[in-house]
């Protein structure tokens, strides 16, 4: 099995497909243009083209028919307007030209608001941008009735082109049998923190166009369902750095590396004798129990007491059992503290039995928590078992693409650019003209 490092692929940033849909959208309005024999007002059909490409062809005819709606809205307001003007400068009126501007950007406000009332926010911009349109030739107009309909004619031509556009695909090939392995530490800052909405609808899409995508998460199960709130994930996510899979859709935990039961006991009795207290994070029936158990110190009270009342985890003042699969014990001290016994620790524990794991404690200054694993527990061997599920369930053979971001999490911006590099791989536009890289295939075994 190879992983594909997504900094192999294209340097500089993806052309998406609304950017050369766009082009398309506004060299056929200046087909037409040119077509009708340069009647009509080029800027207005080019223009709501412009506006109205969407990423997503499913937003096409609804963005379409919203944006009609809008166009009809502001040129009624601006046919009002110069009516009112018209008749004002037949019976000699001639207001001054701040009173006629003050009313124009009125009439902004009220394009803006009718689509408010109609539920047609959406075209809010493109129906103030038709109004203004209109009546900005003030006090060089004619026939507003006639001069609107060419506007009205000509921004319609331009949402009609700009939605067929929209509803055709570029040649292109889904890699459904690629499966991405995402860092959930790229996509938010802490455990503590919901992933942005913005990054939830991009991966949204990719899920709902298809796309394998496993996110990887050193925490319990518990934070990243609350972090990602209605994400439709569509494939089990490695939790616990690799202790296990666990199956989002149906609550159900799988392929758990758990410490060897001898071992478990081992180390409990070990912190026991040392006065140490600690949390054993065990998993019974795809339940989460959480044993709290010998000399409890503050920081395992504090820590406690901020999740306590977090959901889809049990805790339990006691020790565990031989029904119990301990995915990892871990104390909490002092980094001074901590120093001391990881050295200590894994002096006494060598042999290969566990893998030690310090972190600093978030929102606990001063303070690190030392995880005991299982010595296999680790993200790359549930990946190779997540692939292995997978091609036995689909009997094919499944590529793994690890797309790795920054050693730490950034800004919403990179994890947005994250995730449409997964798109340029998953969905690559077809260039007939441009050679396969051959880095594509460089990859490190699993």
């Amino acid at each position: 099995m190879n992983h594909i490092h997504f900094y192999q692929y294209n340097k500089l940033p993806h052309l998406g497909q609304r950017i050369i849909k766009t082009g398309i959208a506004v060299f056929i309005c200046l087909l037409f243009y040119w077509i009708m024999g340069f009647h009509g007002l080029i800027t207005q059909s080019t223009v709501a083209a412009i506006i109205c490409i969407q990423p997503y062809r499913s937003d096409s005819i609804r963005t379409s028919v919203n944006r009609i709606i809008g166009t009809l809205i502001g040129a009624g307001w601006a046919v009002l307007f110069l009516l009112v003007l018209d008749r004002l400068a037949r019976n000699h009126i001639h207001p001054p030209i701040f009173l006629v501007y003050l009313a124009m950007s009125l009439g902004v406000i009220i394009s803006l608001y009718s689509t408010v009332l109609t539920g047609k926010m959406e075209a809010a911009s493109l129906a103030a941008i038709v109004f203004i349109c209109i009546v900005a030739v003030y006090p060089d107009f004619d026939a507003p009735f006639e001069n609107t309909l060419y506007r009205i004619v000509d921004t319609i031509v331009g949402i009609i082109v700009a939605g067929i556009v929209n509803s055709l695909s570029l040649p292109r090939r889904k890699h459904k049998d690629y499966l991405f392995f995402i860092r959930l530490q790229d996509l938010v800052p802490d455990r503590y923190s919901k992933v942005s909405t913005n990054v939830l609808v991009i991966l949204n899409r990719l899920f709902e166009d298809g796309a394998k995508i496993c996110i990887s998460s050193k925490w319990a199960p518990a934070f990243m369902i609350s972090q990602m709130g209605l994400l439709n994930v569509t494939v089990p996510v490695i939790v616990m750095d690799g202790a296990a899979l666990y199956d989002i859709a149906n609550r159900q935990y799988m392929n758990v590396i758990a410490l060897d039961k001898t071992d478990a006991r081992f180390l409990r009795e070990l912190f026991k004798e040392m006065g140490l207290g600690y949390a054993a994070c065990t998993i019974r029936e795809s339940s989460l129990m959480i044993y709290r158990g010998g000399k409890i110190n503050e920081a395992e009270k504090r820590e406690y007491e901020l999740m306590k009342y977090s959901p889809y985890r049990n805790y339990v003042m006691g020790e565990f059992t031989d029904e119990d699969q301990v995915c990892f014990i871990r104390i909490i001290d002092t980094n001074e503290t901590i120093e001391m016994l990881e050295r200590k620790l894994k002096s006494l524990l060598a042999g290969g039995r566990f893998r030690i794991v310090r972190r600093p404690q978030h929102m606990m200054e001063g303070y690190s928590g030392l995880y005991f694993f299982h010595e296999q527990a680790s993200i790359e061997n549930s990946q190779k078992a997540l692939v292995g599920l997978l091609e036995e369930k689909e009997g094919k053979t499944i590529i793994p693409v690890n797309m790795t971001g920054t050693d730490q999490y950034v800004s919403e911006n990179e994890a947005i650019a994250l995730l449409n590099k997964v798109r340029a791989v998953y969905e690559p536009v077809w260039r007939p003209w441009k050679r396969k890289s051959k880095t594509a295939g460089t990859a490190k075994n699993l």
